[in-house]
């Protein structure tokens, strides 16, 4: 199944901004932490050529019939209490648990998730090669293990998909990494240029 990553903050008013950054000055006009401002402030900024920053709902709406989500919680450095039960009461309401994964570098967030909805996908970011993979994955209740795609090997897919979870690396972006990571058996791949990769597979964009 084809998804679209974003990456979720929780705004002053408890909702679901959509924004890669913390901060709102390298994509909008605006200034200052995301989470200092209501969702209602963050809709009057300018996110590039008239772009307003979206809400959760509103990207939930564009991929519905079309792709799952894999949603990420930003919640490192910042630490946003209670976004774990936001964004679960969220996707429930808009009847989208089935369709989203739920991941972060911050392992306790997913495991919050997964305790509050056990139907959840949910997937642990990693930066480098932890020692124990399959105690990680365990501790975080994980069905997705995200590694940086240069910390992969055909040992590193053997060992997660012994333990019952799935392999999805990021960020892959040029053809050869692409073929390296399909022979090695990995079973996803996050990428900024789907078009590109969808030609590679043969795949129309």
């Amino acid at each position: 199944m084809d998804v679209i990553e974003c990456d979720v903050h929780l705004s002053a008013d408890g909702r679901l901004p959509v924004i890669h950054d913390h901060t709102l000055e390298r994509t909008t006009n605006g200034q200052g932490a995301v989470g200092m401002r209501t969702m209602a402030e963050l809709k009057e900024l300018d996110a590039g050529a008239g772009e307003r920053i979206p809400e959760l709902h509103e990207v939930v709406e564009l991929a519905r019939g079309r792709a799952g989500l894999a949603i990420e919680i930003k919640s490192l450095p910042v630490l946003y209490a209670g976004i774990e039960q936001v964004l679960v009461d969220e996707l429930r309401r808009l009847d989208f648990v089935a369709g989203s994964v739920v991941i972060s570098f911050d392992h306790r967030t997913i495991r919050q998730v997964k305790d509050l909805e056990p139907a959840l996908v949910v997937g642990a970011l990693v930066a480098g090669r932890p020692v124990l993979i399959p105690e990680l994955l365990r501790h975080a209740g994980a069905d997705v293990y995200s590694p940086h795609w240069s910390f992969v090997d055909e040992d590193t897919v053997a060992e997660v998909h012994e333990a019952g979870a799935v392999v999805g690396v990021w960020t892959v972006d040029e053809e050869w990494v692409l073929q390296r990571c399909l022979s090695l058996g990995v079973d996803a791949v996050y990428t900024n240029a789907p078009r590109a990769m969808l030609r590679a597979l043969g795949r129309r964009s």
